[in-house]
């Protein structure tokens, strides 16, 4: 009887032993098992297709959040405890800890194994799946290292690299597809936009990588034709007010300070005011004026103070294309525009503000008829904005796309 308890303890210990081999061994063929690019390229999809499916649900859990509906209201709840955990202000709120441990998490981890699932279903029905092409054993793989993530950040009690707490202000993100602690932050701070999880691709698609809602707007040139259109799309984001700062009332070229008291009270300048007569002081001298007043006037409201001032402008494609050979008039506005330029270049990279830089081609208003209207342009310009754009090309002729190129590493930055 012992020597049956002693070999059966001992088969016992070499199986245990070999556990780690075997492991690594279906480790190592499913990493293996496929061209290693087949294997980034599979891993890299079925995780997008993970996160995708928790971005549809976590936008949608939002959703059922503010619904009319109780039932709605409470299975949104399953998600609003992570937002009680770490609140707007950025702070972690211990009371809700254990809800979201018991609650978010595991619900995260549910939604990003049945979109894996769905991923690596699509992939079979495409004929994607199976020897030399998206293994099961690297379908599991990824499954495990999905499992292991959110363990670690259960561990971790949530305050894992995506939960920062900043103490004045967000920073600029510097990513543009992943998405970073920064632009986590945002979500957090304003819950109905920056939806995505760990890509940006859901936000792109419904437009929701910009915060305007309950936001303060100051904009100048609201009366003329882009303005009046840019103000209608605005209104349909819902800010808390669109200020208007008038030529000749609140300024003028020669005074601004009559503009600082709105300022003061702005969250988002927008600057669409422009001229071809005086055209250097319409579109770049008064434009830069406002723009630093802004910066050094500017002050958060209290419990909205996280989000980063932004700065709108309102450029052209006369920055990119040559004037008409002979219109003195064309030349010199083409010029105060790529003059400009150089201080958009400049703000573009300002870590103390957000600054967008619209390229519109020509639409029609008092300064000339064009084959599109206002409306268009304005339309087009949000939906850029709406998905993070922050160089925002409005165009049905191209220029605006190489100006991009032309705009990020060629125009010289203003001293």
């Amino acid at each position: 009887m012992e020597s049956l308890q002693t070999l059966t303890w001992g088969s016992l210990a070499e199986e245990a032993a070999r556990i780690p081999g075997r492991i690594f061994n279906f480790a190592l063929e499913g990493l293996t098992g496929s061209p290693w690019w087949v294997v980034v390229i599979s891993s890299l999809w079925l995780y997008f297709a993970g996160s995708f499916f928790f971005d549809v649900a976590h936008f949608a859990l939002h959703k059922f959040s503010k619904s009319r509906y109780w039932i709605l209201r409470q299975i949104g709840y399953l998600h609003e405890v992570h937002h009680l955990y770490f609140n707007r202000r950025l702070k972690f709120n211990n009371r809700y800890l254990i809800q979201n441990m018991v609650i978010e998490l595991p619900l995260e981890l549910s939604c990003q194994l049945c979109g894996t699932w769905l991923g690596y279903r699509i992939a079979q029905s495409l004929n994607l799946a199976g020897p030399g092409l998206l293994s099961e054993r690297l379908f599991t793989l990824v499954t495990i290292f999905q499992v292991g993530r959110v363990l670690v950040v259960a561990f971790l009690e949530g305050r894992d690299s995506n939960h920062k707490s900043y103490p004045t202000v967000v920073p600029k993100d510097p990513n543009s597809f992943v998405v970073g602690p920064q632009y986590h932050a945002m979500h957090h701070v304003d819950p109905s936009s920056y939806i995505g999880s760990c890509f940006r691709v859901f936000d792109w698609i419904i437009g929701t990588s910009c915060s305007i809602r309950s936001r303060r707007i100051a904009m100048t040139g609201s009366s003329g034709a882009f303005g009046t259109a840019l103000k209608a799309e605005l209104e349909t984001d819902s800010p808390s007010i669109i200020q208007d700062l008038k030529f000749g009332k609140e300024w003028t070229y020669k005074d601004y300070s009559a503009a600082i008291p709105i300022l003061q009270t702005t969250d988002i300048l927008i600057l669409s005011h422009g001229s071809k007569t005086n055209p250097m002081e319409a579109n770049c001298t008064s434009a830069v004026a406002l723009i630093e007043l802004f910066k050094t006037h500017y002050r958060a409201r209290p419990g909205h103070s996280l989000l980063l001032p932004e700065v709108w402008y309102v450029g052209s494609e006369a920055e990119v294309h040559p004037s008409p050979p002979g219109n003195t008039i064309m030349k010199e506005y083409t010029r105060s525009k790529r003059a400009f330029a150089r201080h958009a270049r400049k703000y573009y990279d300002d870590e103390m503000i957000l600054y967008r830089h619209i390229v519109p081609a020509a639409f029609r208003s008092q300064m000339g008829w064009a084959v599109v209207g206002p409306g268009w342009a304005a339309a087009v310009a949000m939906w850029w904005i709406r998905r993070g754009a922050r160089y925002v090309p409005v165009t049905y002729t191209g220029f605006a796309f190489a100006g991009f190129w032309k705009f990020l590493y060629l125009v010289e930055k203003a001293s």
